[in-house]
């Protein structure tokens, strides 16, 4: 009778598990940063794709209306804003857009802003803020080439000429912590305080590589901006900028244009909504608000008529 022996399969020893676990880590160490930038690079292209989606938007409003929307209604506790009546009108299909793969929703800079102004972020009772991931520029949205003093003020200029010249420069929609962007500061970013050196700073939001943001400028097309905050001069505002050529990158409503301040007034139709005023109503968001008529913006509950002191 013949013996048959069976050999059970060798196990692995600990250190040859050590070994093939330190090649795996290995592995895993040379090919992850590759593919994580790989998926950071694809993030950012939505981003700057959905802010082209939104300038095609922008620029529909303006051919039918000769102007732009307003940021929002300054109303809370949920301000609705510009992308809000973009798909209000139906020339934005998709609020998703509206939404950076990159938002931290709120952002820091975006939740503290919205804490002290009595903002509440949409879906989260808890945080501050404003809705969506960019924001439009001021003199732009508000028509600033239609403004005029008030009675109280006449002594301060409050028209914006020249809104028509350097549109391949001029910021139009850029990523953003708040609706509006009054100045290209980053500050914040490094001190982490929103109103460092004022309220109208820090509200472009530079989140992507190397504190860098998604601009959409005047003429339709993105680009990347970089905030340089190691050096004096952190952004060229020759080549990019909110208001004028080589404006300062703190510019408030004390600066000036060529003698004349910077305007800091709503449109003259802010607060009414008759037909043929100089604003049109229909790109005003405190128009719906007060009217009661989003109805096609499902994520947040009806506004109140109680208006901010913006």
């Amino acid at each position: 009778m013949r013996l048959q022996f069976h050999h059970c399969p060798r196990a692995f020893s600990l250190a040859e598990l050590l070994v093939v676990i330190g090649v795996i880590s290995l592995l895993l160490a040379v090919l992850l940063p590759p593919i994580q930038l790989a998926r950071r690079s694809a993030l950012d292209t939505v981003c700057a794709s959905q802010m082209q989606q939104l300038g095609l938007s922008l620029n529909d409003v303006h051919t039918e209306f000769e102007f732009y929307p307003l940021w929002d209604d300054g109303v809370g506790p949920t301000p609705y804003t510009w992308i809000d009546l973009l798909v209000q009108r139906r020339v934005l299909r998709n609020p998703s857009v509206g939404y950076c793969p990159f938002d931290m929703r709120p952002d820091p800079l975006n939740e503290a802003r919205g804490r002290s102004r009595g903002f509440t972020y949409p879906g989260d009772g808890r945080r501050g803020g404003v809705d969506y991931s960019y924001g439009i520029g001021v003199p732009l949205s508000a028509g600033g080439w239609r403004w005029r003093p008030t009675s109280a003020d006449t002594d301060r200029p409050r028209r914006f000429d020249g809104h028509t010249l350097n549109a391949s420069r001029r910021v139009l929609a850029a990523d953003s912590n708040w609706t509006q962007i009054y100045n290209l500061s980053g500050r914040g970013q490094v001190t982490g305080i929103w109103n460092d050196p004022s309220w109208y700073d820090n509200t472009v939001a530079w989140r992507h590589r190397d504190y860098t943001a998604n601009v959409l400028y005047q003429d339709g097309h993105v680009a990347r901006l970089r905030f340089a905050a190691e050096q004096a001069e952190p952004v060229d505002t020759t080549q990019s900028f909110v208001w004028q050529p080589g404006e300062p990158i703190h510019v408030g409503p004390d600066s000036r244009i060529s003698g004349s301040y910077y305007p800091n007034a709503m449109p003259p139709s802010f607060q009414t909504t008759p037909k043929g005023d100089v604003y049109p109503s229909e790109l005003l968001p405190y128009y719906y608000t007060v009217k009661r008529s989003w109805t096609l913006i499902g994520h947040k509950s009806p506004g109140t008529t109680t208006a901010s002191d913006d």
